[in-house]
């Protein structure tokens, strides 16, 4: 997998991390892979909520998912990432304001421990990113939680559409993502960040057990998980930033892409439960999205 490509993984799983499952949905919503059909939509378009990056034996492409890339016309991620500018508009998006810097966001003592951490892992002078906002840094931190060289649900389902000569398409843009990211303040990020090297151990004991939520399609047990390291206050702010305005921006999108062709769309499972899920937004406008068994 290439440095670049990494990077854009590490930046998708960070918004699966983030986003907590909303609770109150119909028993069903443990499903991964739903249809959606009527509201005069010629053909069925499908949803299907994916985990950005796992290790190659946890990585499973069902029958029924390879049936459904079969049977649609094309893909839509969260991102195209097929786009051949997609990296150079994330790396702009990804410095600090001219007069900040890194390094006066911490402490001498949290300093300390990223820049030790950092070298040891990546071989990186802390000081060489200095100018890059403290949510890219933790990005960087996350393919180290796998303890392996993950794969990406997103690039599986890549190939098995390029295999099949269908259009590759993305439901938001880079800009409108990386705004998600910056309505919260880098205070979060940089407490995200030194909780994470502060303990590591733990930081990848927390993503063994999310990879084996995901895989038991338990998106309560999601939730839970995700709650629990968060005050009230960030989870809400979290919720707001990275879930619930970005599903409300993507239901025009998805609706437009199903009336013109049999769409299959692939974002982080997160964003599918709950009165704000995805699942629940296209039924309010008159979609009957019914589970897929696997």
């Amino acid at each position: 997998m290439n440095r670049k490509l990494y990077l854009l993984l590490a930046l998708l799983l960070v918004f699966t991390q983030l986003q907590p499952a909303q609770a109150g949905g119909p028993k069903d919503e443990n499903a991964l892979l739903w249809k959606i059909s009527g509201k005069g939509l010629k053909k069925p378009s499908y949803i299907y909520g994916t985990i950005h990056a796992v290790c190659p034996d946890k990585m499973m492409i069902s029958e029924a998912l390879q049936s459904t890339v079969t049977q649609t016309e094309q893909l839509s991620l969260e991102l195209d990432m097929d786009d051949p500018n997609m990296m150079t508009q994330i790396m702009q998006s990804a410095m600090l304001p001219e007069g900040q810097s890194l390094k006066a966001m911490l402490d001498e003592e949290e300093y300390s421990a990223l820049a030790t951490y950092f070298k040891a892992s990546y071989g990186i002078d802390l000081i060489q990113l200095d100018n890059m906002k403290p949510f890219m840094l933790y990005t960087m931190l996350l393919p180290m939680l796998t303890e392996c060289k993950p794969e990406s649900y997103e690039q599986k389902l890549m190939e098995l559409a390029h295999a099949q000569q269908k259009e590759v398409l993305g439901i938001e843009t880079v800009k409108e993502q990386m705004s998600a990211v910056d309505k919260l303040p880098n205070e979060l990020y940089i407490d995200m960040l030194v909780r994470t090297v502060g303990d590591i151990t733990k930081s990848k004991a927390d993503y063994r057990e999310m990879v084996e939520l995901y895989m038991d399609q338990d998106i309560k047990g999601l939730q839970e998980l995700m709650k629990r390291d968060y005050t009230k206050d960030d989870y809400k702010k979290f919720n707001d930033a990275f879930l619930v305005q970005r599903n409300k921006n993507w239901i025009p999108v998805m609706e437009q892409m199903a009336k013109t062709k049999s769409t299959l769309f692939a974002v982080g499972a997160a964003h599918l439960a709950g009165e704000h899920g995805v699942v629940a937004l296209l039924r309010k406008q008159g979609y009957k999205v019914t589970p897929v068994a696997k």
